[in-house]
């Protein structure tokens, strides 16, 4: 098979595994992977990179970014990357209603090939003008409402007879999604298939781990409950600082990551009275993160749901379970269908809930904690390649 991968964050460091799980396969004899050039550094996702990946069995090639926007690719250099790599199987790492997913069907059959082309759907949020919110926030957010307004009727609602004709199927990261892409009254072949962990690396940490890490400077006694992403409203992470309180002072937070929210993290952990409670740590490169993950009694995701967003899959969650490691979130979209325990789910900014699901998740058996990463190999890297190699054979034929 020659598979054309566009990903729009192929380029940076913690998307390296997600190539070569794709490049292992052995039904791939020839991987090409496209990027945006213009996509950039990421926060959390380039930590500890200095230069661009080595590619390692696969092409990776940067493709000029559109003028609209860093992540998608400019349509003529998409042609004339497929036009070139001449592939049978064309995948698009992003959502169905996304634009590079309809520029890559387009793409195909300008290239002169008729060749499936796939997606990745995390869509969740069904896509409308939002009336609602302009009529709550006022004229304040026009602009934005316009924009999300024009994108829907023209990109979305406008073109999506285009997708029909020219996407053939794709993976979904929950049932949510799938509902999503059936509410577009689009009907093809969709597959329920957790996005694609290392979880081999996760695992492999929580085997070789011998003592928590001095960057947490905790004593043995204190339990360590754990939070990794950005530091921003919609991830929750103040909620776990009101959660210290009640817990006690034998429980310590420590939160990897970055972004807007860091100093009023530490403002608010100072209001709150919990500052030696508060570990903060600048986002790390994927092997250095397993081994704190690895480390931890607990890890969070207390997400919350907004406007335009509620989570989409949480890989964390993964990667914490593959490392045997309990995991605690809330409602929030796909958490309790990753998480799939109710005891260890609490309410958006249920600061009692968090409290009980913490103890919870402390008090699980071994063979539940077993259980964990039996789960998180759901999202394993290779069944995640297997399930797009899967989803090529039901199509044959088809395009």
């Amino acid at each position: 098979m020659r598979l054309f991968l566009l990903f729009h964050d192929a380029a940076l460091p913690h998307s390296r595994y997600l190539l070569e799980g794709f490049a292992a396969n052995s039904r791939v004899v020839h991987l090409t992977v496209a990027y945006p050039e213009g996509r950039g550094a990421d926060l959390i996702f380039s930590a500890g990179a200095a230069s661009m990946p080595v590619s390692n069995g696969y092409r990776l090639v940067g493709l000029r970014s559109s003028r609209l926007r860093e992540k998608w690719v400019r349509f003529r250099a998409l042609v004339a990357a497929i036009r070139e790599a001449q592939p049978n199987y064309v995948v698009v790492l992003d959502e169905g209603l996304y634009p590079n997913t309809l520029m890559a069907g387009a793409a195909v059959r300008l290239a002169g090939l008729k060749v499936p082309v796939v997606f990745y759907g995390f869509e969740n949020i069904n896509q409308m003008p939002p009336w609602a919110w302009l009529k709550a926030e006022g004229v304040r957010v026009l602009v934005p409402f316009l924009r999300k307004t024009v994108r829907y009727l023209f990109l979305d609602k406008g073109l999506q007879f285009l997708r029909k004709e020219l996407v053939a199927g794709g993976l979904v990261s929950y049932v949510e999604c799938e509902e999503v892409i059936r509410q577009a009254r689009w009907d093809v072949p969709l597959k329920e298939q957790w996005w694609g962990v290392d979880t081999g690396l996760f695992k492999e940490a929580a085997q070789q781990i011998q003592t928590r890490p001095s960057a947490w400077e905790v004593n043995p006694t204190q339990r360590v409950i754990g939070f990794v992403g950005r530091f921003v409203p919609e991830k929750g992470v103040l909620d776990l600082l009101q959660a210290l309180g009640p817990l006690g002072a034998d429980y310590v937070l420590v939160c990897i990551g970055g972004g807007p929210q860091e100093i009023e993290l530490r403002e608010h952990a100072q209001s709150l009275g919990v500052a030696k409670q508060l570990r903060i740590l600048p986002p790390m490169p994927a092997s250095a993160l397993a081994e704190h993950i690895a480390a931890m009694d607990v890890l969070a995701l207390p997400s919350h749901t907004e406007q335009f967003w509620k989570e989409q899959y949480g890989r964390v969650l993964v990667e914490a379970m593959a490392a045997g490691v309990p995991v605690i979130g809330s409602d929030s979209g796909a958490i309790p269908y990753v998480i799939g325990d109710a005891r260890r789910v609490f309410a958006e900014g249920d600061i009692a809930g968090i409290c009980k699901a913490v103890k919870a998740a402390e008090g699980l058996t071994a063979a539940e904690r077993e259980e964990l990463q039996s789960r998180a190999a759901r999202g394993d890297v290779s069944t995640f390649v297997q399930a797009y190699i899967n989803l090529y054979d039901k199509l044959q034929g088809t395009c």
